[in-house]
């Protein structure tokens, strides 16, 4: 996928007859194409937990989820973007978008978030920047580990984003001062989704509103999605430019 920087709506704005037309009707088809038992409606994401799904725990005031019934449904959504970058097939767009926006909606709830906002700032998004924040999608629910970027099995926050920007097809450095340093700069008002947020010894990749954040935290806790604190100051950064 490289460093493409076309916008969906640009290339479905080329084609007669556009997938998004046809986005309607596609919902019917997101329970086969989102995995893990997981059904979406009206833009809403219900997953229902596997009877294998490993207890939620708890450290502190907030719960530790593990096996995250969204992960699969992100790992569809990405499958489904790469096969319409590798074959233009509207299809495989129609399909990406309804899966896109379900993920956006449980997000947004999640993080108590305009669902229409998250879909907006998606959108403005590069395919780049889609597919790095689906692929860290991917690994919500995996465990922190220190030093370590193996997907589905322990990433500390550099490791993720790593990872991610790695199935968008950019090598980024391992290591997150390293990374923001490199990436151009950015503001609040000029980042997109998907790119990298930082403040002194950590990595996050931003969802494209507010302060909303995806990222690995610290030992004891697993990839989530979040409101990095105000009293932080964040860093922006773009990794391909």
């Amino acid at each position: 996928m490289g460093q493409q920087a076309t916008h969906i709506d640009d290339r479905v704005r080329r084609k007669p007859g556009s997938a998004l037309k046809s986005k309607v009707g596609m919902k019917s088809r997101v329970g086969m194409l989102a995995l893990a038992g997981a059904t979406c409606l009206g833009g809403t994401i219900i997953v229902a937990s596997p009877a294998s799904a490993a207890p939620v725990s708890v450290t502190g005031s907030k719960p530790v989820v593990r096996n995250d019934g969204l992960a699969p449904i992100a790992a569809g959504a990405l499958a489904e973007l790469q096969r319409f970058m590798s074959s233009d097939d509207p299809t495989a767009l129609t399909d990406y978008l309804v899966i896109r926006d379900a993920i956006a909606g449980e997000v947004a709830t999640r993080l108590g978030a305009d669902p229409a906002r998250l879909i907006a700032a998606w959108n403005r998004a590069d395919y780049s920047h889609q597919a790095a924040l689906m692929a860290a999608f991917t690994q919500l629910g995996v465990p922190y580990r220190r030093m370590a970027s193996k997907p589905g099995a322990g990433l500390d926050c550099s490791g993720l984003t790593t990872y991610a920007w790695g199935v968008a097809g950019a090598t980024i450095i391992r290591q997150s001062g390293g990374q923001i340093d490199a990436a151009a700069a950015r503001t609040a008002e000029t980042a997109m989704a998907g790119d990298l947020m930082y403040y002194p010894g950590h990595a996050m990749m931003y969802l494209g509103i507010d302060r909303a954040m995806v990222h690995s935290p610290y030992t004891g806790r697993t990839v989530e999605v979040a409101n990095l604190s105000a009293k932080k100051s964040v860093r922006f950064g773009n990794p391909i430019g």
